[in-house]
């Protein structure tokens, strides 16, 4: 890594460390950048970008509720701005992600699906529907999978496609009578 990078981590991230934000992600970025041979100008400006998404992801975190702005859902935060998220829908998951959802979880699974090519909306949708419907915390975290399996398995289905069929059978769930919503999590 250039000295140049190592001396602008350590001042970002104890920067960003006073202010309650990971480091870590900080660290990886700059060793991604120089392991890849990035130019240092260019490894500086994502590592800025960086903390600029990791403060917005705090702040929206914040609104939904102080106790879930640890860092590892702040860096998830991070990760789902980048993916295309706005800083209200990470707010809007976080305040989905009830016991025993994880706010971190949620918001990665949410930004992997965004990042597979289904827009920031309807990924938000899909796992608050499922959320919703009280299914279980590992049907949550194999949404990326059940997308991509309805994108191989069906003719032309585009990951929009699968995961608004996922949507909409999760809200069918979720409002079928006798459902009993007391114990999200449970199968």
């Amino acid at each position: 890594m250039p000295p140049e990078i190592a001396a602008l981590v350590h001042q970002l991230a104890t920067s960003a460390a006073a202010r309650g934000l990971p480091v870590d992600p900080l660290i990886q970025k700059a060793i991604e950048g120089s392991a890849k041979g990035v130019p240092a100008d260019r490894v500086a400006a994502a590592l800025r970008a960086l903390v600029g998404q990791l403060d917005v992801a705090a702040v929206a975190l914040q609104r939904a509720g102080p106790a879930l702005t640890d860092t590892d859902a702040i860096a998830a935060g991070a990760f789902a701005l980048n993916a295309g998220l706005s800083d209200r829908q990470v707010t809007a998951l976080a305040r989905a992600s009830r016991p025993p959802y994880s706010v971190a979880a949620t918001l990665r699974v949410t930004s992997t699906l965004a990042a597979m090519g289904v827009p920031a909306a309807d990924a938000v949708d899909l796992v608050t529907q499922v959320i919703a419907s009280g299914g279980a915390t590992t049907e949550v975290l194999g949404l990326p999978a059940q997308v991509m399996s309805g994108v191989s398995h069906g003719q032309g289905v585009t990951p929009a496609q699968a995961a608004a069929g996922l949507a909409r059978a999760a809200a069918a769930r979720a409002n079928a009578p006798g459902q009993n919503r007391s114990h999200p999590g449970k199968p």
